[in-house]
């Protein structure tokens, strides 16, 4: 029986709107229910009464009591709500499987034109056991006789957050950037002459003409 139906019987049988509403059955129900009985009851004072024809007596099941209804839409609601806390799961599952799919991509990659790839193992890390090899990043290998060493076959997805690359590519930039006598000079200079801070210019050469020129930062026309 739907709680609509459930709804019109007991306010058939006398029970007051408010009393349902307070055994836990949805107030908007109760009141549209409600609103549609007396306009019924309107309806049917307004007729000329009519003798009804006689009909067979059907069995009919017995009503459940308000308590048990009550009982039953608090589960009903309690399995709507887990259902979509269940629906949000499965699509946060599938957002972090996409991204899990795009690292193990970017890792293969990474894996193949990594420099401490040797032999199938990296050789960037290495350890004196196998006990001291973090779970996983990859499977263990261990390399040497006389003085072994601990070294990982690392998983696309390790080497996917590797920041090896990058902290090699850092200290590149800080090789070339330490040879650059003019490196970091618009920073650090400061006229002796007007007190002015950063605004430096060093003289270039055109080697091919022979013409000179200044490259470097002037102030704004005040």
């Amino acid at each position: 029986m739907k709680v609509t139906e459930h709804v019109e019987h007991l306010l058939r049988q006398g029970k007051k709107p408010k009393e349902l509403v307070e055994l836990g059955f949805p107030k908007r129900v109760v009141t549209r229910v409600h609103r549609q009985l007396r306009k019924e009851k309107t309806a049917v004072q307004t007729k000329v009464p009519e003798v009804a024809p006689q009909t067979k007596t059907q069995l009919q099941t017995p009503p459940e009591s308000p308590e048990t209804i009550a009982t039953i839409w608090q589960k009903v609601q309690s399995m709507a709500n887990d259902l979509q806390r269940i629906d949000s799961l499965i699509q946060a599952l599938s957002e972090v499987t996409i991204l899990m799919a795009a690292a193990c991509e970017s890792g293969i990659y990474r894996y193949q034109t990594c420099k401490y790839h040797e032999s199938g193992h990296c050789s960037l890390h290495t350890w004196n056991s196998q006990d001291e090899i973090p779970q996983g990043i990859g499977e263990p290998v261990r390399v040497g006789n006389e003085e072994p060493q601990w070294y990982v076959m690392p998983y696309p997805f390790y080497c996917a957050m590797c920041i090896a690359p990058l902290e090699n590519h850092i200290d590149d930039l800080e090789d070339k950037l330490s040879g650059d006598p003019l490196s970091g000079a618009k920073h650090q200079f400061t006229c002796n002459s007007c007190g002015s801070k950063g605004w430096i210019a060093a003289a270039i050469k055109c080697t091919k003409c022979g013409r000179e020129n200044y490259f470097g930062w002037w102030p704004k026309n005040e």
